[in-house]
């Protein structure tokens, strides 16, 4: 199924076709984003898609990549979202507890827990850099994200961001 005929707005239809998201744009279109989860993850053209900014640079381990399906897999399942189950040790904004932050971007040192945490706020609509306890647990939770495989539209399980990226075209 062709996201572009179940996009619900104008802004929604002309991002699929860009060839980079940002994540504010992402955040602009949430609702079409959640609506249309499923079908983003069982596509790799859909999921592939590159998000400015988005990525895991964790020492020892080389950097990755998030794409667009990475990190929906992750905010939807609640696992990159801070107040749930991520302890925040500094912060550049005054949060309050109940504020929903979405991490796209993990960089430090996983075993001394040196880190810059890059998370978006629904509530203020912006960009937060926090630096979290430890980014070994969300490191870890990225690597099992599911991708659909290069050769067709079957998911192969387990094989986390592992997989060769994939160049899209226009």
């Amino acid at each position: 199924m062709d996201l572009n005929q179940l996009a619900s707005t104008k802004m929604a239809k002309s991002e699929i076709s860009m060839k980079t998201l940002t994540i504010a744009s992402i955040f602009s279109n949430f609702d079409f984003y959640q609506h249309n989860y499923l079908n983003i993850l069982n596509q790799s053209e859909s999921y592939y898609i590159p998000v400015e900014g988005a990525w895991i640079n964790a020492y020892p381990f080389k950097k990755q990549d998030l794409y667009l399906g990475d990190l929906l897999q992750l905010w939807f399942s609640s696992k990159w979202n801070v107040h749930n189950s991520l302890k925040i040790l500094k912060s550049s904004k005054l949060l309050n507890s109940s504020e929903s932050l979405y991490i796209f971007q993990l960089e430090g040192e996983l075993l001394l827990g040196k880190n810059k945490v890059l998370a978006w706020s629904t509530e203020r609509q912006e960009i937060i850099e926090l630096q979290l306890k430890n980014i070994w647990a969300p490191y870890v939770i990225a690597q099992t994200c599911e991708r659909p495989d290069n050769s067709g539209d079957s998911i192969k399980k387990g094989s986390g961001l592992r997989l060769p990226l994939m160049i899209m075209d226009e």
